[in-house]
């Protein structure tokens, strides 16, 4: 006579469970992102915590607590710079730019470039898209551009990624 292994049947039911929460939570996230509604990341965190088992509560848990993509906090630095930034830049743009490079390098720069008015001749400044606060300071205090006055002004705003393409 074969016994079925105990241990063996529970995982199959946890992987159940975990699956059918994935399949409820999706459900949840459609209704409320179709409809407009506002729901916090600690709302859903709760509602995962009172579903199913313990351990298929803590295995949706720390699947749906991985940062993703549109949960992602970015921080903006937007430059000025000054009107003659052309004639300027010259010996410090490849400083800057391998600068730029590195942290992408290092998954903490995004990406960037330089802004204006559409069809602009001279930019006006640049935009950069950090991963954290720190790596957009570091950039403020390493780049050449700004040691050199090419940057005239700066900011560094908080940018929370509700939408994007897949």
């Amino acid at each position: 006579i074969h016994k079925p292994n105990p241990k063996s049947k529970a995982s199959i039911i946890n992987q159940r469970l975990h699956y059918h929460l994935s399949i409820h939570l999706s459900i949840y996230l459609s209704i409320f992102i179709m409809f407009g509604l506002a729901i916090s990341r600690s709302s859903l965190l709760t509602f995962l915590a009172s579903q199913g088992t313990s351990s298929s509560r803590q295995q949706a848990i720390r699947s749906f607590s991985r940062v993703s993509p549109l949960s992602a906090t970015n921080y903006l630095l937007k430059y000025e710079y000054i009107p003659d930034v052309l004639e300027k830049r010259g010996p410090y743009r490849e400083g800057h730019l391998n600068l730029a490079k590195k942290l992408i390098g290092e998954d903490k720069c995004l990406s960037g470039g330089p802004t204006g008015a559409p069809n602009m001749e001279v930019p006006t400044g640049a935009l950069f898209v950090f991963t954290d606060l720190e790596s957009a300071e570091l950039f403020v205090k390493e780049d050449p551009y700004v040691s050199a006055g090419i940057v005239s002004g700066h900011t560094i705003e908080e940018w929370n990624v509700v939408v994007q393409k897949e």
